[in-house]
């Protein structure tokens, strides 16, 4: 399989991108199910992350993208903005239902049911959202070069 260096970089901004984020939410996930956010363990979830990404970071690209990519041209312009207009569009989608969802259950609050978004909570759910975002775009675009 012929991949170009363009490509390959895409590949490991994927592989890292969802790694990270499920180790990142994970653990964050496992400390207080997102209650709080100003933690000790908290801070060390976040360190943790930055390392793990900063060495995967290193490793992959030290093993598979030592090529230096070539200028874009435009087929690998269409491709990003093809990329990321995904991208934007499943951003715009995850924020419209986040805010549904937390129209919602302010509804909840007025009926006398407990609501379980608080501000931590949150911020947890807006960064998944820009993951998830993240991801679709690289996702499309690798879908996009593989599609020629």
């Amino acid at each position: 399989m012929d991949i170009s260096a363009r490509e390959k970089s895409i590949w490991i901004e994927f592989i890292i991108t969802g790694a990270v984020s499920l180790y990142y939410f994970f653990a964050s996930y496992m400390l207080s199910g997102w209650a709080q956010i100003a933690s000790y363990e908290m801070g060390i979830v976040v360190r943790n992350v930055i390392i793990f990404s900063m060495i995967a970071s290193i490793i992959l690209y030290g093993l598979f993208g030592r090529e230096t990519p070539e200028d874009k041209d435009e087929r690998d312009l269409a491709i990003e903005s093809k990329g990321n207009a995904c991208g934007y569009f499943a951003l715009t989608i995850l924020c419209g239902l986040l805010v549904a969802f937390i129209m919602l259950s302010e509804g909840r609050v007025l009926l006398g049911k407990a609501s379980a978004i608080n501000g931590p909570v949150a911020m947890h759910l807006i960064l998944i959202a820009l993951m998830i975002s993240a991801l679709f775009k690289q996702a499309s675009q690798l879908f996009h070069y593989r599609r020629g």
